[in-house]
């Protein structure tokens, strides 16, 4: 039996005698496995029919051990890379996307729609479940719809509670900051001269309904977090949200002196101040340039291309 010398894939899939103890390969071995990675990554696929269930034959090298397991119904397994987010340039329903990968300190890569002819083809590779984005790629799947990837994304990371009613807590959390966000990135797609209402029915709402809730479950428990004493999705997606709301009126947590506390919290966690930085994969607010570039891709008008993208 071959061993496995990456830490990386210790755990069940694992079929080498040496995975207990996966210990990092030696120095000496590292030039050979960066030299011959590329001709044997090639390789792989055409003698797959020549792998066996928990060995390698001699024909692959002893050292392309370090970058492959078998699973248990004999699939093998290629050490994943960063997910990858297919959506416009623009926040949209992808920013919690965005927020959640960041915050949890996971790189990303973005394959950004630039023209209807991207999203056609995105269209027809057969990757789109519903001919809908976003779409993130990820362990192998092509997750769409937006809870459902935030979902994943939260219980890979562990930001999705401890037992089922954390999880419960912050769905009920973050459902309520999902409609909230949807009121403000709708909010650019308002009627002239309705800008002054549908403004003052988003800061109602934010300072009515929903701020308050965060308000009374941070000071209820006297934990840095609204759910158990960890961050966790909602957390995220809180403090995502009273920026996005802070965009429209600066002074909005003035009533909120335990939201205050909170924000200035997050923006103290090196992840979260990473995201901040000119320059990050954060998008900017929504605009006229914006709203034209997601039109022209997705081929809707002001009343109906956003749910589109559901």
């Amino acid at each position: 039996m071959l061993p496995c010398p990456l830490p990386v894939f210790k755990g069940k899939n694992c079929r080498f005698d040496s995975c207990p103890s996966h210990e990092s390969p030696p120095s000496s071995l590292l030039p050979s496995l960066l030299s011959e990675l590329g001709v044997w990554t090639a390789l792989l696929f055409s003698v797959e029919s020549r792998l066996q269930k928990g060995q390698l034959l001699s024909l692959v090298p002893s050292q392309l051990a370090a970058f492959c397991c078998f699973s248990e119904n004999q699939e093998l397994k290629i050490m994943s890379g960063k997910p990858i987010l297919h959506y416009f340039n623009g926040r949209g329903r992808m920013e919690s996307v965005r927020w959640l990968l960041a915050a949890a300190g996971v790189e990303f890569e973005e394959k950004i729609l630039k023209s209807a002819e991207d999203f056609e083809n995105l269209v027809k590779g057969g990757n789109l479940m519903y001919q809908q984005v976003p779409m993130v790629e990820i362990d192998g799947l092509n997750l769409v719809q937006t809870r459902a990837i935030l979902k994943y994304i939260a219980a890979k990371y562990n930001l999705y509670g401890k037992d089922l009613k954390e999880k419960a807590l912050i769905d009920m959390y973050v459902e309520g900051m999902r409609d909230l966000n949807e009121m403000i990135m709708y909010y650019p797609l308002c009627y002239p001269g309705e800008e002054e209402k549908n403004l003052n029915f988003i800061l109602e709402r934010a300072t009515e309904r929903f701020f308050p809730v965060y308000e009374k479950a941070l000071k209820s428990h006297g934990k840095n977090y609204l759910v158990g004493n960890q961050m966790s999705w909602a957390d995220i997606q809180l403090f995502e949200a009273i920026l996005m709301v802070e965009e429209l009126k600066s002074d909005i947590l003035s009533a909120f002196p335990k939201l205050q506390e909170f924000k200035a919290r997050m923006s103290k966690l090196p992840s979260i101040q990473k995201f901040l930085q000119p320059g990050s994969q954060r998008k900017a607010k929504m605009d006229g340039k914006n709203l034209a570039e997601a039109k022209k891709i997705f081929k809707f008008d002001d009343s109906v291309f956003l749910k589109h993208m559901s």
